[in-house]
């Protein structure tokens, strides 16, 4: 996978949507961005798109949408396509959540930095952090300190006493309630919160040994140009 990195200086955000003078990865703080919850299943997308995951991750960077994506593949525009991804959804769903489901497919159709966010980013949620007492014996704070420190999670184990395969059947017990609450809140379906878990456990061997960017590298990457 070749990743180009030009650098913009003074750079603003990636995404349209973003308050003004906002850093270039700025993202709207709320929960189903925050935890990569789709309000539409990826397979069905993959279907109207003929797409797959490894098309995804090339096609989504700084520059190009989703919805362009769409538009390459004959979806005159983003309506008709987040019409076509919610409608096994919509058919049963309330008035309010068909608003709600429809402004964040549409979000994740136009803004290109949220959906790469969403569908790639799977480890980037605050609640792992707020969940570290339960999984490593040491507070939010503590845990935000040694990840900006660059630590990765098995070190952090390491220095906690917590065993490798301890800390990694208590990241599982934790992205499994993460999977409930967002099949309970209707933010996304049981399909595709089963579709995120699957993919958060094959990564989690790799994320647990994955060492943190530090503040400075993250500022550094944010302001670069992800061009794949």
């Amino acid at each position: 996978m070749a990743l180009l990195l030009t650098v913009v200086p003074a750079a603003g955000a990636t995404d349209s949507h973003a308050p003004k003078g906002a850093r270039p990865d700025w993202l709207p703080n709320a929960e189903w961005v925050m935890s990569s919850w789709l309000p539409y299943d990826e397979t069905r997308l993959e279907h109207l798109l003929h797409t797959n995951r490894t098309e995804l991750w090339h096609w989504l960077d700084d520059r190009r949408s989703l919805g362009a994506l769409g538009r390459r593949r004959g979806w005159s525009s983003n309506d008709r396509l987040a019409t076509a991804l919610l409608a096994p959804r919509a058919r049963h769903a309330s008035r309010r959540l068909r608003r709600r489901l429809r402004h964040r497919t549409l979000l994740t159709l136009t803004q290109p930095h949220l959906a790469r966010h969403v569908f790639f980013h799977i480890f980037h949620t605050p609640a792992i952090a707020d969940a570290s007492r339960s999984l490593l014996s040491i507070t939010p704070p503590v845990f935000r300190a040694l990840r900006d420190g660059g630590l990765s999670p098995l070190r952090m184990a390491a220095l906690t006493e917590r065993t490798p395969d301890e800390l990694a059947a208590r990241l599982d017990a934790l992205l499994v309630a993460r999977a409930r609450r967002a099949i309970a809140t209707k933010s996304s379906t049981s399909a595709q919160a089963g579709r995120l878990l699957q993919l958060q456990r094959d990564a989690m061997q790799t994320y647990l040994a994955h060492t943190y960017r530090t503040p400075d590298e993250q500022f550094t990457f944010a302001c670069s140009l992800h061009v794949f």
